[in-house]
């Protein structure tokens, strides 16, 4: 029993502390199981609407001016109980326990914020078909189990006070009582700008669904309502509390740029790599005494290189996690037949994965080792797909599917001609939607909460990212190859099309070449500058630098070109990209460096990961040492 108990406790503290992670999750999925299981079945709000003997129209519209309505009501609770209680106890993932709080609020019932979003949660019920009254049975019971959890700590601390508290204010549902002492007490309503800046998801819902009501659309209330919802959601889980705000001794506060640092370079960043290695090949044109250096990132193209006959090739993160990515897909060469070897990266279904990481553990580096044994998540989703960017991409997916379609994506794969394709794309994809969330979703503040900001401190404050995405991937589908495009492929599927057109290293001809050079590759953990300044010179001939460069200062950059050349031996190339900062070698580099622009043009036409603005191929001519 006390085993029992304590898993009990467990459970319960992992719920609260996922709470916003779980509301979220449960609304989302009653919505799309609503509109894409029961596309033809009408709303909650019209068939009751239907009951009064009202047109359908009219329901639609009385019923928007209710929930923006009931919107309303959520707001005003929900930001007065966060004004009363402080956002240091609202954001916070532990239950507070520093003040028992009776005011405000807390007089009507004792958890008004629950009750808010209740009371928003019917609100979206109704402009839902009927398995969405699911919704909000699976909230209460989710709010009844956070309760539960919360009053256990507080009757714990406050005793006797609590028990009296307790006695006189109702759960969820105000009672007259409750609701006399309410309107009887002078600060009922106490409304600040903490409470307001971290309380109010729901307020853009209210004009929302008053223009619903106009239009009879319920995409006008998302549109104008969710910007809300998606700025809570980063201030509860991301970008955390102002260090002024920080109350309790509990609570320590982090710069976000230094938060996000630590997520990204303590886990995978890239699963699979984004760059095209076929243009690197080409530009390379590597030979039997070449010794590559490359950036690990996913490691698909380090393996890809194999394929060439290196000497060597030298695999260098910064980010420990993308090394012992390689290791394992390493691992899963060595050991692993071909179709289990597909089945384990997590290309084909299998639920045999964790099996399959027992017969690969022996065959990793320790570290690496110690760091997959505690992955036993993302070894069962399969590793390529295990990425904060590829989480990104599987996100992006499920809203292509909703904004365009997943029939226009067959369309878009199964077209024979271009003009074709160019007519998909104009008349069923490019459209006010598309539009709205490539410049919202892919916007600069995204990227910037999503990924690490230095990433994108380079860039000009003018540059557009949504327009720039906008763009490339107009040119994916209109002016690239599609079918053999994995990596649009990944982004509109959630994996590859077809065998036919796997990445290089995954097809079947090319595996046991792969497995037999695999001990050709040397991995290393670091920076490249402290790398190359613990080598000769003339050691490497080819350079793959992806797009670290973006990311550096002109300076940075400059100083990591200088160490290059003195490492590289005569004639050696060096690529890299650009995303939405231009770098090329500098000026006074450039007796040593030379740019080859019409190769790099030519095959940047050609470049299958098209996320990049520009492809850099440069030319190393030693003749003094720098």
């Amino acid at each position: 029993m006390v085993t029992l108990y304590k898993t009990v406790c467990r459970l319960q503290k992992a719920e609260f502390e996922a709470r916003i992670f779980i509301s979220l999750s449960v609304v989302m999925v009653i919505s799309l199981l609503s509109f894409l299981c029961f596309p033809s079945t009408p709303m909650i709000m019209v068939i009751s609407g239907n009951w009064f003997g009202w047109s359908s129209e009219l329901s639609m519209r009385i019923g928007y001016l209710f929930v923006a309505l009931l919107m309303l009501m959520a707001s005003l609770l929900r930001i007065s109980a966060g004004s009363t209680l402080t956002s240091v106890k609202v954001m916070s993932f532990k239950v507070r326990l520093d003040k028992l709080v009776d005011s405000g609020p807390y007089i009507l019932v004792r958890n008004p914020i629950y009750l808010a979003d209740f009371i928003a949660f019917i609100g979206f019920t109704l402009c839902l078909k009927p398995i969405g009254l699911l919704l909000p049975i699976l909230i209460y019971i989710h709010y009844s189990q956070l309760v539960a959890y919360e009053e256990k700590s507080l009757a714990s601390q406050f005793n006797e006070q609590f028990v009296n508290y307790k006695s006189i204010t109702p759960r969820f549902v105000p009672s007259p009582d409750s609701i006399y002492r309410f309107f009887k007490c002078n600060n009922g309503f106490n409304i600040n700008f903490d409470g307001f800046r971290h309380n109010a998801l729901f307020l853009l819902f209210i004009p929302g669904f008053v223009v619903s009501a106009i239009t009879g659309s319920l995409y006008h209330a998302i549109l104008i309502g969710i910007p809300a919802v998606l700025d809570w959601a980063v201030i509860h889980t991301v970008i955390g509390l102002p260090s002024k705000t920080l109350q309790n001794k509990e609570v320590s506060p982090r710069p976000k740029a230094g938060l996000l640092r630590s997520k990204i370079f303590s886990d995978i960043l890239y699963a699979q790599c984004w760059e095209d290695p076929a243009i690197d090949r080409e530009a390379f044109g590597i030979r039997p005494d070449d010794e590559i250096f490359s950036i690990t990132s996913g490691g698909c193209n380090v393996l890809t290189f194999l394929l060439d006959d290196p000497a060597k090739v030298v695999a260098l993160d910064i980010n420990p996690a993308q090394n012992f990515l390689l290791d394992l897909k390493m691992a899963a060469f060595r050991r692993l037949q071909y179709n289990n070897m597909l089945q384990f990266l997590g290309v084909t279904a299998s639920d045999q994965r964790l099996n399959m990481y027992k017969e690969l553990r022996p065959e990793l580096q320790k570290n690496s080792r110690d760091y997959w044994d505690r992955q036993h998540d993302k070894i069962r989703k399969g590793i390529i797909h295990t990425g904060r960017f590829e989480g990104y991409m599987h996100m992006l997916s499920k809203w292509f599917r909703i904004l365009v379609g997943r029939s226009l994506f067959r369309q878009l794969f199964e077209a024979e001609k271009l003009s074709d394709r160019e007519m998909l794309y104009k008349e069923s994809w490019n459209n006010r939607r598309w539009r709205f969330f490539t410049g919202f979703f892919l916007s600069r503040f995204w990227m910037t909460i999503l990924f690490d900001k230095a990433f994108f401190a380079q860039i000009e404050r003018s540059v557009s990212f949504g327009e720039h995405f906008r763009r490339i991937i107009e040119k994916a589908i209109t002016k690239l190859p599609v079918r053999e495009n994995s990596y649009l492929a990944y982004i509109l599927f959630g994996n590859y099309y077809s065998p036919d057109h796997f990445p290089p290293y995954l097809r079947r001809e090319n595996y046991e070449i792969i497995r037999q050079r695999l001990c050709r590759i040397q991995i290393i953990t670091g920076n490249c500058e402290s790398y190359f300044a613990s080598l000769p010179e003339n050691y490497f001939s080819k350079f793959n630098f992806t797009n670290i460069f973006e990311w550096m200062s002109l300076q940075a950059f400059e100083n990591l070109l200088r160490e290059t050349v003195r490492v590289a031996r005569n004639g050696s190339i060096i690529t890299y990209r650009n995303l939405l900062v231009p770098r090329s070698r500098p000026e006074n580099l450039a007796e040593w460096i030379k740019p080859k622009r019409r190769t790099a043009e030519k095959l940047h036409g050609r470049d299958l990961s098209f996320i990049y603005r520009a492809y850099i191929v440069e030319q190393i001519v030693k003749k003094d040492v720098l």
